[in-house]
C-alpha cells in the first residue's frame, strides 16, 4: 500500500512557498504559472497560465516516469518499472526544491528521487531524476517527465499546435497527417533504430518541444550541453490526448546511483514556436555547448560559402536510388558541364554540382567510395571544368555503414574482406549480443545489405580518413561523406568489447567527435578549405565539424508544416542547403500542388538555406530526388526566375542578413492567403502561406525582413511599421530602389511575381 503524505503535513512542510488543497494535491504558484502535483504519485494534475489549464490532467496523471532496464547476462532481457508501481511515495522540501521519493518497487531493489527546483521569478522549473539501482540490471533509458495535452489542434477546430524539432523543425496542426503512415509515423526511439523520427542528436537536432494554443504554451526541454542521446517523440493516446515522450538514455549505468547529468526544463510561455525557440536559444547561448566560430569569424570557411552557390544535384548512373544503374546522360562526368554552364548563366550564380551514384564501389555502398566510377582521370576533367568557370564540385557518400552486398549493383560485395579481417568485431551490436540491424538504408528492400560500424573502433576512422584524403586530393569542394549518418550521429551499440558502455550514451557523440577530429588535419593540409557534411542539419555536438549540410525540412511533410527552427537557433554559425528534397513526391500530391516546388524554394530562402535543384538527364529541373525522369516536370521558367531573383538577394543587398544574420521572430504580415499542400495519404491539407517571410538581425543593430512572393502574379500585403526606426523598403537586390517607410499600422507592400522585397530598419 502506498504511503500517502497527508495534506495537513504538506501544508506544514511547504508553507513557505505553496498551498495545499484537498485530494492529496501539492500546489505551487508564482506570477507565471500554477502547478498542481498529485502528492500520492508525483504526477502532474494541472499547469495553469492566465486562468487556463494548459495540460490534459487525466493523461498527465499516468506515471511521472518509466524506467527500462536490461539484463546483460540474459541476452538483454527487458525489465520495466514506472512511478505508479512504487508502494511508497513521500515528499520533502529543502530550500526552493521539492523532492519526491519512490521506493517499494515490485521484485526490484530500487529507489528513485525526483527533484523539482522552483523559482518564484521564473516561468521555468528544473526537473531531475536520480535512480538508486541495487539490481543486477543495466539502466537503459528513462521516460521523464511524462506530460500530456488536450488534442485541441487546429484541425479539430481548436487553436493548438505542437512544435517538434525533428528535421530542423515542424509544426503539427493535424495529428492525422502523421498517423496516416509514411516516413514519420510514430515510432518509439529504441533498438532497432530506423532513421527518421525523434532520435537526438540525429535527425532530431535540438532538444526542445512545445505545445501552445491561444491560452499559452508549455515548453519542455533538455538543457544538456553535452548532447547525450535522447528520444523526443509524441503520440495520440487511446483517450485522444497528446503525450510528449522524452526518452533519456542513461549511458549503460549499472548497479549504483545514476543522476541525470542535466535538467529537464518545464515551463510556460506565450506565443508560438518562435517564442519557444527563443527560450532554447537563450539557454544555448549561455551554456557550455561546443560551437564553431560564427560564420563571419570562421577561418575554416572557403570564399564560396559567402557567395551562395546554387546546388545542382543529379546521378551519373541510373535515374533513382534503386533499379538499373547503367551510366546515364551525365557520364562521362564532363557531359554534365553544359548543364552547369546553363544554370550558371540562368541563375547568375556559382553552381555546385553535387553528384550521386558516382562511387566506384556501388551507389550508396559505404564505407568505400573511391575511386570514382569510370576512373580518377575522368572525374578530374570534370572538376577542372567546373573550377575553370568558377563553379564547384560536391559528392554524396553514405557514412559509416559497412556494405556486404549492394542491392543497386549486385556484382559488388565485400564478404571476403569482412571474413578475412574479422570485421564483425567492429560492427554495432544488438542488446542480445548479435549484430545490430540498425540503419537508414539497409535491409533486403533497401540499397544494401550490411551493418553499421561502431566508431569506437580504430578501423572506422582509418577507413574514413583514407577515403576523404583521396577525395581531397582532387580538390573537391564539398564532401557529404556522412549522408545516412543523419545529423552526423551514429546509432547505439551494446557491444562492450569495443570499450564503451552497454547501450546508448554520451560515448556515441564523443566517438563521432573523435572521428571528426581525425579529419581536421586532412582539411587543414589540403590548402583549399574543403567542407565535410552530413544528411540533415548537423546535430548539436557535431556542429563544430559539419559546416554545410543537406537540410531535410521536406521530410516533415509527412507530419505537418516545416518551420526553420534550426536556423533560428544556429544560422549565425552554419548555412545549410535545401537538400535533394527527397520524399516530396511521396508525401505531396503533385497534380493538386503545382506550386509546391516554388513554395519549397521560397521556404528554403527564408530559412536562410542555399538554393537547391535536382535535374534529370536532359538538364530539366524535376520535383525532387525520387521523381521518375519520365514524369511531367515543374514550370521551368518560373523556377529559374524565382531562384535567380531570390539568390540575387543572398549575393546582394541581403547578403549579410541571409548569410550571417541571427533570425528573429518576424513582424506579422497581413493579407497573406493560405495555399496548402495536399498529402498523398488521404488528401489532408498542410497549411502554407502565399507569402513567406523571415527576419534577421546583425550585431550592429540593423534588421531586415524579407517578403517572398513565389506566385507568378503580384501580391499586396501589409505590416505594422509604427515602431520601426529608419525603416526603408528595398525593392531590388542591388539596393538601389529604396522607399522610406512612414510610420503606419498598415503599411502596404506590393511584391512583384516570383520575387522578394526587403524591409530594413534599426532594431537596436
Amino acid at each position: 500500500m502506498r504511503k500517502i503524505v497527508s495534506c495537513f503535513l504538506l501544508l506544514f512542510v511547504f508553507a513557505a512557498f505553496s498551498s495545499c488543497s484537498s485530494g492529496n494535491e501539492f500546489t505551487y504558484k508564482n506570477k507565471y504559472y500554477k502547478i498542481i502535483i498529485d502528492s500520492s504519485t508525483g504526477s502532474l494534475k494541472a499547469l495553469w497560465k492566465n486562468g487556463a489549464n494548459l495540460i490534459n490532467s487525466q493523461a498527465s496523471q499516468d506515471a511521472l516516469f518509466d524506467l527500462r532496464f536490461r539484463d546483460q547476462a540474459d541476452s538483454g532481457r527487458i525489465y520495466e518499472f514506472d512511478a505508479q508501481q512504487a508502494s511508497q511515495v513521500s515528499f520533502d522540501k529543502k530550500g526552493d526544491s521539492l523532492f519526491i521519493d519512490y521506493s517499494g518497487f515490485p521484485n526490484a531493489e530500487l529507489s528513485v528521487r525526483v527533484t523539482v527546483a522552483l523559482d518564484k521569478e521564473s516561468p521555468l522549473m528544473n526537473w531531475n531524476i536520480t535512480v538508486d539501482n541495487n539490481t543486477d540490471y543495466t539502466l537503459d533509458h528513462i521516460d521523464f517527465p511524462n506530460i500530456a495535452f488536450n488534442n485541441d489542434l487546429v484541425a479539430t477546430g481548436g487553436t493548438g499546435h505542437i512544435f517538434w524539432p525533428a528535421q530542423e523543425g515542424v509544426v503539427i496542426e493535424d495529428m492525422r497527417i502523421r498517423e496516416s503512415g509514411g516516413w514519420l509515423s510514430y515510432k518509439a526511439v529504441e533498438y532497432p533504430y530506423v532513421g527518421w523520427g525523434g532520435l537526438y542528436p540525429s535527425s532530431t537536432q535540438m532538444q526542445y518541444m512545445a505545445y501552445y494554443n491561444a491560452d499559452g504554451g508549455v515548453y519542455l526541454a533538455a538543457h544538456d550541453a553535452a548532447s547525450n542521446p535522447k528520444g523526443l517523440e509524441f503520440y495520440r493516446t487511446e483517450d485522444n490526448a497528446i503525450k510528449f515522450q522524452y526518452r533519456l538514455f542513461a549511458g549503460g549505468s549499472g548497479k549504483g546511483v545514476y543522476k541525470m547529468p542535466y535538467d529537464m526544463i518545464l515551463g510556460v510561455f506565450y506565443g508560438d514556436w518562435y517564442d519557444a525557440s527563443a527560450i532554447y536559444r537563450a539557454w544555448r547561448e549561455s551554456s557550455s555547448m561546443p560551437m564553431p566560430p560564427k560564420i563571419k569569424d570562421n577561418k575554416m570557411l572557403p570564399d564560396w560559402y559567402f557567395e551562395s552557390p546554387v546546388i545542382v544535384t543529379y546521378p551519373v548512373r541510373g535515374h533513382k536510388d534503386m533499379g538499373d544503374m547503367t551510366p546515364n546522360e551525365f557520364f562521362p562526368y564532363t557531359n554534365g558541364l553544359k548543364y552547369i554552364d546553363k544554370y550558371n548563366e540562368a541563375f547568375d550564380s556559382k553552381i555546385m554540382a553535387l553528384l550521386m551514384h558516382w562511387e566506384g564501389s556501388a551507389p550508396w555502398a559505404p564505407p568505400y567510395v573511391w575511386p570514382p566510377y569510370g576512373g580518377v582521370s575522368e572525374y578530374l576533367k570534370f572538376v577542372r571544368g567546373l573550377h575553370e568557370k568558377g563553379n564547384l564540385a560536391g559528392l554524396y557518400a553514405s557514412g559509416i555503414g559497412y556494405t556486404l552486398r549492394s542491392n543497386t549493383d549486385t556484382t559488388y560485395n565485400m564478404y571476403k574482406e569482412y571474413k578475412d579481417k574479422s570485421l564483425s568485431k567492429v560492427m554495432k551490436v544488438a542488446p542480445d549480443g548479435t549484430l545490430a540491424t540498425n540503419g537508414v538504408c539497409t535491409g533486403p528492400m533497401a540499397q544494401r545489405i550490411g551493418y553499421d560500424m561502431c566508431p569506437a573502433n580504430d578501423f572506422v576512422a582509418d577507413v574514413v580518413v583514407d577515403q576523404i584524403e583521396k577525395i581531397v586530393e582532387t580538390k573537391t569542394d564539398y564532401i557529404q561523406y556522412f549522408d545516412q549518418n543523419l545529423g552526423g550521429a551514429c546509432y547505439a551499440c551494446y557491444g562492450t568489447e569495443h570499450g564503451h558502455p552497454y547501450g546508448p550514451g554520451l560515448w556515441q557523440i564523443k566517438e563521432m567527435q573523435h572521428l571528426y577530429e581525425k579529419l581536421m588535419p586532412v582539411i587543414e593540409k589540403s590548402g583549399y578549405k574543403p567542407i565535410i557534411g552530413c544528411e540533415a542539419a548537423a546535430g548539436e555536438g557535431n556542429l563544430p565539424y559539419l559546416l554545410f549540410n543537406d537540410a531535410r525540412a521536406t521530410i516533415n511533410l509527412f507530419a505537418g508544416t516545416p518551420v526553420p527552427a534550426y536556423s533560428f537557433v544556429y544560422h549565425e554559425y552554419v548555412n545549410n542547403f535545401m537538400g535533394n528534397q527527397n520524399s516530396v513526391s511521396y508525401a505531396v500530391n503533385m497534380e493538386k500542388c503545382p506550386m509546391n516546388l516554388l513554395q519549397r524554394l521560397a521556404y528554403g530562402f527564408t530559412a536562410g538555406d542555399m538554393m537547391t535543384v535536382v535535374i534529370k538527364g536532359d538538364g530539366q529541373i524535376i520535383w525532387d530526388w525520387g521523381t521518375l525522369w519520365e514524369n511531367d516536370v515543374p514550370n521551368q521558367e518560373n523556377a529559374i526566375q524565382l531562384i535567380r531573383n531570390l539568390n540575387s538577394w543572398r549575393k546582394g543587398a541581403g547578403k549579410d542578413f541571409l548569410v550571417m544574420g541571427k533570425m528573429q521572430k518576424p513582424i506579422s504580415v497581413g493579407g497573406v492567403e493560405n495555399l496548402p499542400m495536399i498529402t498523398n495519404a488521404k488528401g489532408y491539407s498542410i497549411n502554407f502561406p502565399t507569402v513567406f517571410t523571415s527576419n534577421w538581425e546583425l550585431e550592429n543593430g540593423d534588421c531586415a525582413q524579407f517578403l517572398v512572393n513565389y506566385l507568378p502574379q503580384e501580391q499586396t500585403v501589409w505590416l505594422n511599421t509604427t515602431d520601426l526606426k529608419d525603416a526603408k523598403l528595398i525593392v531590388s537586390s542591388d539596393g538601389k530602389e529604396i522607399e522610406n517607410i512612414a510610420s503606419s499600422d498598415k503599411y502596404e507592400v506590393k511584391i512583384a511575381p516570383l520575387s522578394a522585397v526587403m524591409i530594413s530598419y534599426r532594431c537596436k
